[in-house]
């Protein structure tokens, strides 16, 4: 009888131990979903590993792995274990890696990006896509190595980096709201950096309600020498201390510098000669053989203008659109200027444009240093004749390297009809794992009617000149009647057609803005001081009070002697501050239209050089 109960209660407990066992595997087929153990949990814990595991997760699949090793193919129970086990340590790791996704994903949404380009922003897209369907399905494969790039590049996009050397070197307004700048970017050796492309440039405007930098929307990036000309006011010192073997030698050199100029990609040049006058008369040309005969035509007299032709040639440049400098040929020695070195310093510095003197005659001079203060401040360059002789082909690669290997960028002004703030502006380049970046304060609308009164007031010297009412004509308000005195189209061509007999010539030698005062969206006034070179004949007798006393002392000291008869050329400095009313037209032009202050109300002249004309 106890026989029979052992057997049936072993008989009870195998067939329960069978039943658990199947029981066992039931529930293990519903987490391995009807794969065999091993290869499931082979590949469960090959997958957690493509996630990208911390050291402790590490540390536990391993040990979970370990124990698969020793467990027999139908151990269901231990499996059952195991498989749980295994399962709670995924479900653990992929929550630590959905909220690590997560805050990858809200970080993007969070951080200002910047200096990130359109493939950047592109891939930064892709990379959020990515992650988000990685939480989506509970699947991580490949986390780490994304999320790291994804992270590396939200941090290159939000960050700058340095080992550029980048320098806003001009704006170009002739066409705003429409904005040029130029930029020059060197490497850490002081090499132009030239392989850059258009999506590693940035710039931002700091906002004037909140202080922060916003983005402004480039246009177009291109470097000058894929398309612009570059237009050079060639400058002839022909004075008397050139006679000789230095007129020769300039001549010369001038001629070969000709021969290296790209006139055949648009490159053109002016000639501007000066002794006691300066030659105004020369237009931008890529006429070669009428430039060289101009050259050979030259002879020496006279005293050295030099200080007052830089000036002058500067903002005669300045009015032309694209790259643009001056380069100067001359002994060096300024004889009769009305303006300093200092003076033209402050005229360089102030209009960006480089100037480049060569140097005619002995190695050194005492004038020198001065030369060389001028072309650092426009960032020209100085160079002596003698150092390179009729070598000219490197001297024109230089002045080319240092401008058409300018970046432009141009880019619609934001809040364009904002004339009086000043605009803080940010350059951002970035490269090849380095980057460099120029920070410059504008006033942009300052600059812009700087600009439009430039043009103007150029267009008012060829006509006063040519005795004509031609280049001021497309300048000037026609709304306005031509009779109203107060009108500049009154005004001007009664000037210019006949008003000044006695002038000789009449140059611009400077100007500026003061103040501009916006009256509506269409109308501004505009305060300005303007300095003018003027050349005339009068006869001794004329001059009276304060101006006989300035001719009389030039005079005696230049040991003149005139009668009452003595027909006298004289050389006035004119400052005069008119204010102007500037009409914006139905075209969108901005035109002078009348005087709301008089320029003959406050001007004061000065007598600088006189000579007995005959």
């Amino acid at each position: 009888m106890k026989k029979i109960i052992i057997a049936a209660t072993f008989l009870a407990l195998s067939f329960s131990m069978s039943a658990c066992s199947l029981t066992d595997k039931g529930s293990l087929k519903k987490i391995t979903e009807g794969k065999e153990f091993n290869a499931w949990e082979m590949d469960l814990a090959e997958k957690l590993e493509s996630y990208g595991l911390e050291d402790d997760e590490k540390e536990k699949l391993q040990k979970i792995d370990e124990e698969c090793d020793d467990i027999k193919d139908n151990d269901y129970k231990t499996q059952l274990l195991t498989a749980k086990k295994l399962v709670k340590l995924s479900a653990q790791i992929e929550s630590r890696l959905e909220d690590s996704a997560k805050g990858l994903v809200e970080k993007l949404d969070k951080t200002d990006v910047p200096y990130a380009s359109e493939d950047d922003k592109k891939k930064l897209s892709e990379y959020s896509e990515t992650i988000s369907d990685m939480i989506k399905k509970h699947d991580f494969s490949n986390y780490k190595d994304i999320s790291e790039s994804f992270s590396k590049l939200v941090e290159y996009s939000s960050t700058k980096l340095t080992g550029l050397d980048v320098n806003i070197v001009q704006f170009d307004y002739t066409n705003y709201p429409t904005v040029r700048m130029y930029v020059d970017v060197k490497d850490s050796s002081g090499n132009v950096v030239t392989n850059l492309s258009p999506n590693m440039f940035f710039v931002s405007q700091k906002s004037v309600a909140n202080g922060d930098f916003q983005s402004v929307t480039i246009k177009n990036i291109s470097m000058l020498d894929q398309k612009d000309a570059l237009n050079i006011d060639m400058v002839a010192d022909t004075s008397s201390s050139m006679e000789g073997e230095r007129l020769s030698s300039a001549k010369t050199v001038m001629s070969t510098f000709l021969n290296t100029v790209q006139f055949n990609v648009g490159d053109k040049v002016k000639l501007t000669e000066f002794n006691s006058y300066i030659d105004k008369s020369g237009v931008f040309t890529s006429d070669v053989n009428a430039l060289n005969q101009k050259i050979f035509s030259y002879v020496a007299s006279g005293q050295t203008k030099l200080y007052d032709t830089l000036i002058y040639a500067v903002q005669d440049v300045s009015g032309i659109p694209g790259a643009k400098c001056v380069l100067a040929f001359t002994d060096g020695e300024d004889v009769g200027s009305y303006n300093s070195a200092s003076d033209v310093v402050n005229v360089v510095s102030s209009y960006k444009i480089p100037v480049y003197i060569v140097r005619i005659g002995d190695n050194y001079s005492a004038n020198d240093p001065e030369l060389m203060q001028i072309t650092s401040a426009s960032g020209g360059e100085f160079k002596y004749f003698s150092s390179f002789g009729m070598d000219m082909g490197n001297f024109y690669n230089s002045i080319y390297t240092g401008m058409k290997k300018y970046y432009e960028i141009e880019y619609e002004m934001p809040d364009p009809t904002n004339y009086t703030d000043k605009r803080d502006f940010n350059v951002y380049v970035k490269g090849d794992g380095v980057g460099g970046s120029a920070d410059i304060e504008t006033n942009s609308g300052n600059d812009f009617f700087n600009t439009l009164l430039g043009n103007f007031l150029r267009s008012y010297i060829e006509d006063m000149n040519s005795h004509s009412y031609n280049q001021l004509a497309s300048k000037i308000d026609d709304t306005v009647s031509p009779t109203d005195e107060t009108g500049l189209k009154y005004q001007m061509s009664k000037q210019v057609t006949g008003g000044f007999a006695n002038v000789v010539s009449e140059s611009l030698m400077s100007y500026s803005v003061s103040s501009i005062t916006v009256v509506d969206e269409n109308t501004i006034k505009l305060a300005t001081d303007e300095d003018y070179d003027v050349i005339l004949d009068r006869k001794y007798s004329s001059f009276t009070g304060d101006k006989l006393n300035q001719l009389n002392n030039i005079l005696y000291r230049n040991s003149w002697n005139v009668g009452p008869d003595s027909q006298i050329r004289i050389w006035e400095r004119v400052n005069q501050k008119p204010e102007y009313v500037l009409k914006k037209g139905s075209d969108g032009v901005w035109r002078f239209s009348q005087y709301s202050v008089d320029p003959g109300s406050n001007a004061t002249i000065a007598i600088y050089d006189a000579v007995t004309a005959y």
